[in-house]
């Protein structure tokens, strides 16, 4: 089976790296250059699934059910066998992680303790493809402990934004520029 690039790197990240706001990063790019609706949906739930780790390893746990609920949605209409996961094993994981997150919200604002979460990947040239590139990059595979490193669990506190910055503000001079005429 052939998968994109993207994926492979966002795999490798989520298992390897366990940077969930690099995952982020690397499918909502992929993700918004996608033609297919089909294939769109499963990118975004991916984008999805890894946002709702990354708020829920920084304790907001509101955060994290939004996202876990909106991957839902989609997950019901992923064809997850086709990137070489097990959908219903993942829908089943992912549901009991929402469930055990509200269960622990009940009564108090206490944040439950946070524990590594894996995709069931089904196929071994998935896992190889992964763990090759978790090689290169001397990361361990499905490793433990992120919610420790605060370089990745405050990750979007310390990044560069300035290209971002400066991109919404020629978007707004351009806006400002059209509604003069």
């Amino acid at each position: 089976m052939q998968y994109p690039a993207a994926y492979i790197e966002y795999m490798a990240h989520f298992h390897g790296s366990r940077d969930w706001f690099e995952c982020h990063e690397i499918m909502e790019e992929y993700w918004k250059e996608e033609s297919s609706e089909v294939r769109k949906r499963q990118w975004l739930a991916l984008v999805q699934i890894a946002v709702g780790l990354y708020h829920e390893r920084r304790g907001n746990v509101k955060g994290a059910l939004k996202m876990f609920s909106s991957a839902l949605e989609h997950a019901e209409f992923i064809d997850w066998g086709a990137i070489g996961l097990n959908g219903e094993t993942l829908k089943k994981e992912l549901k009991d992680r929402k469930v055990w997150l509200m269960d622990s919200q009940m009564g108090t604002d206490c944040v439950p303790d946070y524990s590594e979460w894996n995709f069931p990947i089904e196929d071994p040239i998935l896992i190889d493809l992964c763990t090759r590139f978790c090689t290169q990059k001397g990361w361990g595979w499905c490793t433990k402990g992120s919610h420790q490193d605060a370089a990745i669990r405050d990750r979007h506190l310390l990044r560069d934004r300035t290209d971002v910055i400066e991109a919404r503000q020629q978007a707004y001079e351009i806006r400002k520029q059209e509604r003069r005429g």
